[in-house]
């Protein structure tokens, strides 16, 4: 393969990194899973440890590479090595690090840290202590190697490992019918979108073997540049569309974003950690990765953009009545995902990864803030809260300012980020720019709603405790809520700094220049640059929802009850979901998998497999049956049957060779 580092961008130098550091990176996380697969059940107690050290030796190995790539102005560096081959099939195995990897590798490395530190508070004391850590452990390593990976089959195997860990995480509490439920939709749902992947990998093995899948060459088969191997714009369109459903699936794109609410049944630091900064964050950073193959298929960054706009508004709007606290980071995190895809639809790539590395940083921090919450009252449901801002300042605080970023105000994170986003769309598509700005009052309404709901007016006693539930991490009285210990919210002061600062990497365009050196020199323009109007009405919006919901649920000046009561008919839908999963049960499911389908398959079983099956055994006897018959036992009739083969083989040798 060729090394691509001088090919990269015309401005980046090449990283001084060398291959074991890399690996060092993707392994560090690999060896606790081992050691704590082999003797977490024995010591659960260091299971926390192990992983934190794990997760932290890649963590400070990640920062060092992210450091060394931008002394390089985000240059590429690629280790390949031929894995196998298999007739014309020939697959690497190798690392790639690049201004994109870079900041994946940062974002991944540092909220799992956080995520295990705090976990070593809230999983204290539960039963499955060290296969939780052991698993997390392993899901940070599948995410590491799919941002490390250089080549899409190398991507299709972490990816898979990555479903594979949502799946024994979600389900972690595997007893619960609920949370067994949980985790076999977010495996099937997923596996949908992830046949696209399989697809555009099959079809990319076609066209262009020769790449051996290897993404720089991709890129530039893509953009034309692969020499004497113009591509149409069908094929890349159906590739694009096929990475595109891999991502939909993961990222939770409509109509696949069925399964990640339903993920809130795993433990609260699992939610952060798959919300934040592992699978969620993986389709959007395939897409990216891919940025280029977008590029090169308009068809393909219209479906994109739409199915983006359409997920962030359909998600904001059902997050609007949810009653669950976690459900709306649930739903928030699906609206966000869908701004993001959005971006990447209307060319504004350094806009969707800015918003992705700030959303890791404040989204993590306003589900750790609702675990702490929960740990407090045993509840997640907000109509049984309340008034815990005295009781919790903390955490009262921090996910204050997490709320602020996610709504987009000025000078917080989310307000460079969610701005670099509109900013592109009112460039590109003026109707998406609407909807855009539609969100955005939604998500400052929304979550200001959980605010006012959670930490104001007067505490009303959470939920009763059963102290024989194993599952239960509720440590306090129920009539007086206190705040949570060190463990569980020092990572909430530590997130709330990047939720606060990470968006003036955006101010110098530091961030821009590093993150577009990852493509390869191709005809588009970085779009994404600040302008005051944007910002004004962006900011404007996110007020008029924070103070719409103070209004309904402070002062009251109009009752929630009688809201609903007025758009009753829109109620309904948002409440029920749009009848999606509904539909997916009662359709899908039911009729057709276990009805018509299911008969289908039913006498497809008994008429053709058993069929086949118990034919070859009756031709078999019917066969043995009139042949033993010629099986006398009379030594003159055998010798007979000789004479009478003899005289056959003269005969034809004779006819073939006449004298």
């Amino acid at each position: 393969m060729p090394f691509l580092a001088e090919e990269a961008h015309a401005a980046a130098g090449t990283p001084s990194i060398g291959e074991p550091l890399l690996w060092a990176i993707l392994i560090a996380p690999l060896v606790a899973w081992g050691i704590i697969a082999a003797y977490g059940r024995k010591f659960p107690t260091i299971a926390g440890y192990l992983a934190l050290a794990g997760v932290g030796a890649a963590c400070l190995l990640s920062y060092y590479t992210l450091f060394n790539v931008m002394d390089a102005d985000g240059g590429i560096r690629q280790y390949t090595h031929e894995w196998f081959t298999a007739g014309s099939l020939t697959v690497n195995l190798g690392v790639r690090v690049d201004g994109l990897t870079a900041v994946m590798l940062v974002v991944v490395t540092t909220v799992s840290l956080l995520v295990q530190l705090y976990s070593t508070g809230y999983m204290d004391g539960d039963h499955g202590e060290g296969r939780y850590f052991a698993h997390m452990c392993l899901f940070t390593f599948s995410m590491l190697g799919l941002v490390l990976a250089d080549n899409l089959f190398q991507i299709f195997i972490f990816w898979e490992l990555v479903g594979l860990c949502s799946y024994l995480l979600i389900g972690f509490w595997f007893h619960k019918p609920s949370a067994a439920a949980a985790a076999k939709k977010a495996f099937i749902v997923t596996r949908i979108g992830d046949l696209g992947l399989l697809a555009a990998l099959l079809l990319i093995f076609r066209e262009v073997p020769e790449a051996a899948f290897d993404i720089a060459e991709i890129q530039h088969w893509a953009g034309g540049h692969l020499e004497g191997n113009v591509p149409t714009t069908t094929v890349v369109t159906l590739f694009a569309l096929g990475i595109f459903a891999g991502a939909a699936g993961k990222s939770a794109q409509f109509p696949l974003h069925v399964w990640l609410p339903d993920a809130m049944e795993g433990p609260t630091p699992v939610s952060a950690l798959i919300h934040a900064a592992t699978m969620v964050a993986a389709g959007v950073y395939l897409v990216a990765r891919f940025f280029p193959v977008f590029e090169a298929s308009g068809d393909a960054r219209d479906v994109v953009a739409w199915i983006g706009a359409i997920t962030a508004i359909v998600a904001a709007t059902i997050a609007l009545v949810q009653t669950d606290f976690k459900r709306v980071m649930a739903y928030s995190t699906v609206s966000q995902l869908g701004y993001m895809m959005m971006a990447l639809g209307l060319l504004g790539y350094v806009a969707a990864i800015f918003h992705l590395f700030t959303h890791a940083f404040f989204k993590a921090l306003l589900f750790l803030g609702s675990g702490s919450v929960n740990h407090s009252t045993n509840t997640f449901d907000m109509r049984k809260m309340g008034g815990l801002k005295e009781f919790m300042p903390i955490t009262f605080w921090t996910f204050l300012i997490g709320s602020l970023s996610l709504a987009g105000i000025f000078p917080l994170a989310g307000f460079w980020s969610k701005d670099e986003i509109l900013l592109d769309a009112w460039r590109e598509n003026r109707a998406l720019w609407v909807i855009g700005l539609c969100v955005a009052f939604m998500t400052a309404f929304y979550m200001f709603r959980a605010i006012f709901l959670t930490f104001f007016g007067t505490y009303k006693g959470g939920e009763p405790v059963d102290h024989h539930d194993e599952d239960s991490h509720f440590h306090g009285d129920p009539g007086h809520p206190h705040e949570s210990p060190w463990v569980m919210t020092l990572p909430l002061v530590l997130l709330a700094i990047p939720a606060v600062a990470a968006g003036w990497l955006a101010y110098d365009h530091m961030f821009k220049d590093f993150i577009e050196a990852a493509l390869p020199e191709l005809p588009h323009e970085g779009h994404s640059t600040f302008e005051i109007g944007i910002a004004i009405s962006s900011s404007v919006v996110a007020l008029a929802g924070i103070g719409a919901a103070y209004a309904i649920y402070m002062k009251k000046w109009v009752t929630s009850e009688s809201i609903r009561a007025t758009f009753a008919p829109f109620a309904i839908i948002f409440e029920n979901k749009y009848y999606l999963d509904r539909l997916y049960e009662d359709l899908f499911v039911t009729r057709i998998m276990q009805g018509g389908w299911n008969r289908l398959l039913q006498a497809n079983d008994k008429y053709v497999v058993d069929g086949i099956v118990n034919g070859s055994g009756r031709l078999a006897r019917e066969a043995s049956s009139r042949l033993r018959v010629i099986q006398t036992g009379q030594v003159q009739g055998y010798g007979l049957g000789i004479v009478a083969g003899i005289l056959v083989i003269v005969v034809a040798v004779y006819a073939a060779n006449p004298l």
